[in-house]
Formats: C-alpha cells, structure tokens, sequence
C-alpha cells in the first residue's frame, strides 16, 4: 500500500543486515526514510541503489540533530547488549524530541529497560516500543496466539535457526559472541536458575528431513515472559546450520565458563573472517520455532508454531514486526507510552505480512 503523505522515518543502522531489510520494505510500500551509517559514503552508496536519504552517523554521536523533520526514529544499530548504563540515550532523545520511538533490540535488559521512559513518553504523547524484532514481537504473538484455548502455560520454548548461507552482521554475530560460555539466567520451575550460554544443545524439526541444532542463549523473553505468560519455565534457544560451527561455539562455552579463555566477543573480526570464508555452505533456508506446553480442560496440552523462510527470505523476518508496527503506530492503533514489544500485533496480523516473503507457517496442536 502507497503511503504518499505518511511520517518520514529514521532509521539508525540503516544500511546493517536487519535495518537495511526494514528500508527495502519501507521503500516498496511507499514511506520517506533517512538511513544512517558511520560512513557517509556507505550510507549513499546505499540510497543511490535502493532509495532514502542518506546520513553519517555513529552511535558514540548525539542523535538529536538527526530527528529533525523526522516523526518516527527506529534504532536497529545494536548490538543492544554493548549499549552500556546509558542504554536509554537514544531512546529518551527521541521521546523528549517527540517522536515515536522503536527498536529491534534483542537483549532483555534493555527491552525491559524501555518502561524508565513510560512517563516521559506519555507526557510528549508518542509511543515507544522496544523489541519490536523476532524476539519478544514476533515470539509473543505467537505465543498469545497458541495459549488462546489454554487454562495455564507450564512450558514456552523458542528457538531462531538460520540458514548459513544469510548475511552475517558484526553486530549481531558480536552479540551471540558475547554469550558464549557467560551465564545467563533461565525461569525454570517457576524460579531463576543459571545456565551457560551455547549449552543444552537440541535439535529442532522444522520440517521432514529439516532439523536443525540450537544452544541456549540470552532473549528478551527470557527475562519477560514468566511475568507476562504465567510460565513456570522459559526457555531459548539459538543455532547455526553447520554442525561444526555449532560444535565449535559449544567447545568454546565449556572452556569461558571454566575460566580458560576471554569473553568470545572479542575475537568477533576473526569469527567474521572465517564466517565468510564459509557463506557458501549449507543453504539459504532458515526457521523459527515457538512451543507451549499447558493445560486444557485438566488435561496436558501441546501446541507448536514454525516458521521456514527460503531463498534467502529469513533477515527480512525481524523486520517485520517494525514494519507492522509502524503501520499500526500511523492508523493510532497504539496507546502512548514507552514498554516492551509484547503482543503488540496477532499472530494473523503477522503472517499476512510475512506472507510477502517466501516464508511457510505452520500451526500444530
């Protein structure tokens, strides 16, 4: 749909794997952005091929310059996790210049973060909302979608399980990077229990003769959904599609949580290099996959979503939320206020737009 006399949109990180997929969408629905890279030279290059305006600009930087003549500003920069105590600069920038604010945040603390601006957001009468990625936005949906006939949720469990062959930002490769081997916090059996990141290895069927492994990881879910679902336990996960590089992350958690080497994060360019070298492996199919276990009419109950992308299609998906959310932000679909991207659309709602990709679902009870 043409959105001719719509907000001019901000995109921070707008030529990065998630926010520049976010853009191409924007562009072929019509909106007027402005993307940001630390290169001005990236950011035209960028632009000049694929539409928007461009802008140089680096997270150390004030944004407020930035805002004006915009109405909206999305932060898909991250990686989240490096953002450090002043994690709400940008967000509380945008809110105090009166624009609308979202993020494709996937760390907990700072999603969870984003209610220290919920007064603040609703004295300027603009919404911010952040998470609004795969995780909780999308995750959430699916899990308020699939507890519709559930007395009580006992289990939620999530995995995101790539294809090798999709693009590999630093940010977020740091951000998994990060995790390896550095405890992280699990609500199992309705109490806080600590786990190692890139442990628990299972392995997930997305489809027949399609599985894939996944380690536990940190998401914002982790840290939002007992509270919000009433779950006594949560639980997610991550993977890569081949088996050594997931080995080899499992072998390099054993040996960070006993002490013998430094966070991974900081051999991220080595890491990147070595990805590249192998981005022609494997194949360009990925997945998700969400799944509740409760109770209906006294008895257990199971009820499972997945989602396979092909072609390629699987770094459009976490910009999706933000592009049903901007939608929804412009019809004044949502209240003012800053909180976490919980169930902020249905399920349906997402996979009519998902239905734009080349990209399945499937519902199982």
């Amino acid at each position: 749909m043409k959105q001719p006399r719509a907000p001019k949109i901000l995109i921070l990180g707008g030529t990065g794997v998630f926010g520049s997929k976010l853009a191409h969408m924007l562009l072929q629905d019509g909106w007027d952005f402005s993307v940001t890279s630390r290169s001005f030279s990236t950011a035209q290059r960028f632009t000049d091929a694929h539409g928007g305006t461009p802008v140089e600009w680096d997270r150390a930087q004030n944004p407020a310059p930035l805002f004006k003549d915009h109405q909206i500003v999305v932060d898909a920069a991250g990686p989240f996790q490096d953002y450090g105590e002043d994690r709400c600069r940008i967000a509380l920038q945008a809110i105090d210049a009166g624009l609308h604010y979202l993020d494709l945040s996937d760390d907990g603390a700072f999603t969870a973060g984003i209610t220290s601006l919920d007064d603040l957001a609703r004295s300027k009468g603009v919404t911010a909302l952040s998470g609004v990625s795969s995780v909780p936005a999308l995750s959430s949906a699916a899990v308020s979608a699939l507890a519709r006939d559930l007395a009580r949720i006992e289990h939620i469990e999530a995995a995101i399980l790539p294809g090798n062959r999709a693009p590999r930002g630093r940010s977020v490769m740091q951000a998994i990077l990060g995790q390896v081997g550095a405890p992280i916090r699990l609500w199992r059996d309705g109490a806080w229990q600590s786990a190692r990141g890139w442990s628990g290895s299972k392995t997930y069927e997305l489809a027949p003769g399609l599985s894939r492994r996944a380690a536990l990881i940190g998401a914002p879910d982790l840290l939002l959904f007992p509270d919000y679902f009433g779950a006594r336990t949560v639980e997610f996960r991550a993977g890569l599609e081949l088996g050594w590089m997931q080995s080899s992350l499992a072998l390099l958690s054993w040996f960070r949580a006993r002490g013998l080497m430094p966070s991974v994060a900081r051999f991220t360019p080595v890491f990147h290099r070595v990805a590249t070298w192998f981005e022609g492996a494997g194949t360009d199919r990925g997945g998700m996959v969400v799944e509740i276990r409760g109770e209906i009419d006294g008895s257990p109950a199971t009820r499972r979503w997945t989602l396979i992308a092909e072609a390629g299609d699987g770094p459009f998906i976490p910009a999706i939320p933000a592009l049903i959310a901007i939608n929804k932000l412009v019809a004044g679909q949502y209240t003012t206020g800053a909180r976490p991207a919980l169930a902020i659309f249905s399920l349906e709602e997402a996979e009519k737009a998902l239905s734009r990709l080349k990209v399945t679902t499937r519902r199982d009870a």
